[in-house]
């Protein structure tokens, strides 16, 4: 009387549910079969066929819309990555400057720790001023906004850092960052890169936003291991132990005259830089 295709039960997961195991699932294939047992009650005719394509009559539109990567490169936004309690999440970080009198705006509902994260990137950011052939006063003369968008969910933790810290040092330069680069890390004040958790469900929701190039800490490579083969074998992973590794990956490369701070790189350079930070997976 009733069939839910394999593609309706994958819209299922991916538009009406967001959890670690299957409760939710289970309670919308049950509101299926209510709605299916109230219209042969109405003496409907069967036999009914739950498709991709009429889902939505059963269990109206979908309430969780999946991530997807930047249509362009953009100038000040840049692509982290985060964990929940139900996986993995991506989060554009938005940056813009302005002219002003060196206030700093953090906004997106931001904690205690992020708004220490997104201190830490400026001041590493004016610290290597003349590397990036900004002004050293530019502090003095700019405000700064750093926004992290769905302001009404609360956001918190660490690794965010060089997220912030890219899409500031995009906007300061006016170098855009590549779309197809995500990336999780904390910073510290001298650059340096620092470990995070949920490498795997990062891993996950990269790939669930059709992003396959993702910067990690050099500290995490062991976590690999908790990541299947499969899933590792679809991903080109950056190795990084400073922001600069991060930067000459993940801004999109200018011809030399143009680039502030980051001279262009020669075939030699790029292809050490590649097999440096990169990791062949084993089948």
């Amino acid at each position: 009387i009733l069939s839910i295709s394999d593609e309706a039960i994958l819209k299922i997961i991916s538009e009406y549910t967001k959890e670690a195991g299957v409760r939710n699932l289970e309670r919308e294939i049950a509101a299926i079969c209510r709605k299916v047992a109230r219209k042969i009650a109405e003496d409907e005719q069967g036999p009914f066929h739950v498709t991709a394509l009429n889902l939505h009559k059963y269990l109206g539109p979908p309430k969780y819309l999946s991530d997807d990567e930047l249509e362009t490169n953009e100038i000040g936004v840049a692509t982290g990555l985060a964990w929940t309690s139900v996986g993995g999440e991506i989060l554009h970080v938005e940056t813009t400057t302005m002219k002003g009198k060196g206030n700093l705006t953090l906004t997106g509902h931001l904690g205690d720790v992020m708004k220490e994260s997104a201190q830490a990137a400026l001041s590493y950011a004016r610290s290597k001023s003349k590397e990036f052939n900004l002004d050293p006063d530019f502090y003095e003369k700019l405000d700064v906004h750093i926004h992290v968008p769905a302001g009404a969910i609360p956001k918190d933790g660490p690794s965010a850092g060089v997220t912030m810290a890219t899409s500031l040092i995009s906007a300061l330069t006016r170098i855009p960052v590549r779309k197809d680069v995500a990336m999780t890390g904390e910073i510290t004040l001298r650059g340096r890169v620092l470990p995070i958790g949920g490498l795997k469900e990062k891993t996950l929701a990269a790939l669930r936003a059709k992003i396959k190039n993702i910067i990690i800490p050099e500290q995490n490579r062991k976590d690999l291991e908790e990541i299947p083969a499969y899933i590792r074998r679809k991903v080109n992973y950056y190795f990084v132990k400073n922001m600069d590794e991060i930067l000459k990956i993940a801004l999109v490369p200018q011809k030399a005259e143009t680039s502030p701070g980051f001279p262009k790189e020669g075939k030699e350079e790029k292809k050490d830089r590649l097999e440096s930070h990169s990791l062949p997976l084993p089948v």
